[in-house]
């Protein structure tokens, strides 16, 4: 009983969904298992079990400087996402997760100098989104890349991407000062164009406020015109009713405008102002 037990623990193994299983007998591979399970092999030291992550893996490379086709230096840190296509071939030429990190790391590199030597510091960096061609020459390179290690290596790159771009100080004052002065280009178009909508604004607004204008002042030398003309109406109806109390209203106003404090009025007797005062002065006597 003992006996079965302990061949079944070293004879039985299990495959998980998200691994390969690759079984070497002294060494050599015999069988690739990826269907997930309880399997068998032989025991001991006749048989081993291999595992292999199938999920996708992620790391990140070192720093790197290179140089573009500008001759300015940028430093690099990139990402790669990869996972294993073909695991006996992995197996056979990298053995190890470490290696396979290491071979990629090292391929990107290679394929980074030689594609940002065809592009220029304004192809990395730039205001203009239709400039920048970062996503061109990631594309470009997990396809290379790609290509390679599928067949090589039994493994398929995912993805590779940019993580971090840097400049040497050298290059970072020049960008910076590229930067700013694309800002302050763009912010004094913004400011022409500000002070055209204000102006054209100021022009409609002083149209409409010498319209309005025009249009009250004809419509109250209309009022004033009807006012006018209503007095006039009055005064006729007034006069062709009673003409001497008129005539006697009107010479009372005259009077009280031409006749103020300390004034001095040289008239002859016989005139027709006079007249109300000379024969008031008559009556009274």
């Amino acid at each position: 009983m003992i006996l079965c037990v302990g061949l079944a623990y070293f004879a039985l193994y299990t495959v998980k969904e998200d691994e390969y299983v690759i079984v070497t007998r002294f060494g050599n591979p015999t069988r690739v298992i990826s269907k997930p399970g309880l399997q068998l092999k032989w025991p001991g030291f006749i048989e081993k079990v291999n595992r292999i992550d199938r999920r996708i893996n992620v790391f990140v490379t070192l720093p790197i400087q290179l140089l573009l086709g500008d001759k300015n230096p940028i430093i690099v840190t990139c990402y790669i996402a990869w996972r294993v296509s073909d695991p006996l071939r992995f197996i056979q030429s990298l053995t190890f997760v470490e290696n396979a990190r290491q071979k990629l790391a090292d391929m990107v590199t290679s394929q980074l100098g030689s594609a940002l030597g065809d592009f220029t510091l304004d192809n990395i960096i730039n205001t203009v989104p239709d400039m920048v061609k970062l996503t061109g020459i990631e594309e470009s390179i997990t396809l290379n890349c790609n290509a390679r290690t599928t067949q090589e290596y039994g493994v398929e790159v995912i993805r590779m991407g940019f993580r971090r771009i840097n400049y040497p100080s050298i290059v970072a004052e020049a960008v910076y000062n590229r930067m700013r002065a694309e800002r302050e280009k763009e912010a004094k178009k913004f400011r022409a164009e500000g002070a055209e909508a204000a102006s054209k604004i100021e022009a409609e607004t002083d149209r409409e406020v010498s319209e309005l204008l025009a249009k009250a002042y004809k419509e109250s030398e209309i009022i004033k015109g009807e006012g006018d003309r209503e007095a006039m109406r009055i005064y006729a109806e007034a006069y062709g009713q009673d003409r001497d109390f008129f005539a006697f209203k009107k010479s009372l106003e005259t009077y009280e405008k031409i006749l103020q404090s300390k004034s001095t009025l040289v008239l002859s007797t016989e005139s027709e102002l006079f007249k109300y005062l000379t024969d008031y002065k008559i009556k009274g006597q």
